[in-house]
């Protein structure tokens, strides 16, 4: 062991021990005194970074999305993700603002999602498209408060969006996209949730959100229009269209339609090849213009194109092919018909449980006294051969179709009401006239959805009821649930 003397005498420094100076006398009451006027000018500072968000986004314009030079679109070019940032804003409302003035909630941007109760909805709400993810949380979106006077930025700005957590019964206003109503190439009209996290506000814009809608980004098209988009799985299926139809009524004149799918978490939208020969199912049939129609069920996705021939294939990306040939029957058409408003496919009507699949084929034109053949016919495996199974009421125009395999169950909505087969479109009953208070050019419903085989939903062919309709035994009843005021 080294003895003290041969010890290095810098290590002798560093382990000594050594007592610290004392302050200069004041030095305490000085630091205090320092501290106090730091913390008094980061307040002021905060406060005025918080009045500077906030007025920024009142004041910053939208940034439009960079589209493409071509309408050949590849993969490559149309994965190139979002291109623009929405403006948050409260209240559920796509711009904040009722009658010009402050939105009735005020909760803060970017807090308003899906599951989250607690918000009001904007006045005069009216329900264009519902979806749900459970058997007790959904959503609608629609316009509110008065069209042309939401601003800003833009007056006509007017989309909002409300959720339920109880099948309907209450409603909570939740973060919209900032954009209009459908007119030509601009708005949305549509929406459809996967999870509660992962949605799509669709027709003829795309807006997507990853966070329950608190949150909306704008999604490059290529100056494409978004016709119809569904979810399942892990992924969103859509139809591309180009056309140049004009207000509501987006999705009249194309001449062109393409199947698109993203992962739901990646917003790389990408081209799913369609084995077709040249001049295929996929482009519009000789005749009048025809609608295209997306349905997804049982790890299988079917879309019925504007030929009348089906084409089906798995939920992954990878191609499909033609399942079928256009069904063909003496007394009805089977063809598609014309878009109506908001992209809704009109004339021939398909719905999906598993591998069961309906057609309402329908005959071109109503008689006179607003009624039209129906013909119901059903395949049960996937599409490769159909058999008539019988007719709904002439009475009213058919507009959306809804069945459970499982039960049997066939729910068909009209502009005279709502019908309900037990026994898979054989026979019929009518459960729900057409409401009492519905205007008389939109009489009727315009959409119905089955969640379970006891629970589903109806929209209102008029939005201005404020309201939905709700059925929990099947579609044997029918309960009107508002919205709003």
């Amino acid at each position: 062991m080294a003895s003290p003397r041969d010890r290095d005498p810098v290590d002798a420094w560093l382990t000594a021990e050594v007592e610290p100076l004392a302050p200069r006398p004041g030095t305490f009451e000085r630091i205090r005194h320092r501290a106090r006027r730091r913390k008094a000018a980061k307040a002021v500072t905060s406060g005025a970074g918080i009045v500077l968000v906030v007025a920024a986004a009142i004041t910053v314009p939208l940034i439009s999305s960079t589209l493409f030079h071509s309408h050949n679109v590849t993969a490559q070019r149309l994965a190139a993700g979002p291109s623009s940032k929405p403006r948050l804003t409260p209240g559920g409302h796509g711009n904040g603002s009722v009658n010009g003035t402050s939105s009735p909630a005020t909760f803060a941007p970017g807090t308003s999602s899906l599951g989250t109760p607690g918000n009001l909805v904007p006045r005069n709400f009216q329900p264009s498209s519902v979806t749900f993810v459970s058997l007790s949380t959904g959503a609608v979106i629609g316009q509110a408060g008065t069209p042309g006077h939401c601003g800003p930025p833009n007056p006509a700005d007017c989309t909002s969006l409300a959720g339920t957590s109880d099948y309907g019964t209450t409603w909570y206003g939740v973060s919209a996209p900032v954009t209009r109503a459908p007119d030509g190439s601009h708005g949305v009209g549509q929406l459809r949730f996967l999870d509660g996290r992962n949605g799509w506000a669709f027709g003829p814009e795309l807006w997507v959100t990853h966070d329950g809608g608190a949150h909306w980004t704008r999604e490059q098209t290529h100056g494409m229009r978004v016709t119809d988009l569904e979810t399942a799985g892990d992924r969103a299926f859509a139809i591309f269209a180009s056309c140049t139809g004009t207000g509501p009524s987006y999705a009249a004149g194309c001449s062109s339609f393409s199947l698109y799918s993203s992962p739901a978490w990646s917003d790389r939208w990408q081209p799913v090849p369609v084995s077709v020969s040249p001049g295929g199912p996929m482009l519009p049939a000789a005749g009048p213009p025809r609608s295209a129609s997306l349905v997804l069920s049982g790890g299988t996705g079917y879309l019925l194109a504007p030929s009348g021939e089906l084409l089906s294939g798995p939920l992954t990306g990878a191609a499909w092919t033609v399942a079928s040939a256009p069904v063909v029957s003496r007394h009805v058409s089977c063809l598609p018909g014309a878009p109506g408003p908001s992209g809704q496919p009109t004339g021939t009507l398909l719905a999906a449980s598993g591998s069961e699949l309906v057609l309402v084929c329908t005959s071109a034109t109503s008689r006179a006294g607003d009624t039209q053949a129906k013909l119901i016919v059903e395949s049960t495996d996937s599409g490769a051969r159909w058999s008539a199974i019988g007719t709904a009421p002439a009475a009213g125009i058919a507009t959306s179709v809804a069945i459970q395999a499982q039960d049997n169950l066939v729910v068909l909505a009209t502009d005279s009401g709502l019908y309900r087969s037990a026994n898979g479109g054989r026979s019929w009953q009518l459960t729900q006239p057409s409401p009492g208070g519905a205007a008389a050019a939109a009489p009727g419903f315009s959409y119905v959805g089955m969640t379970s085989p006891a629970r589903g939903v109806a929209l209102p062919a008029d939005a201005g009821l404020h309201e939905v309709f709700i059925t929990t035994d099947g579609g044997s009843s029918w309960r009107p649930r508002p919205v709003s005021g």
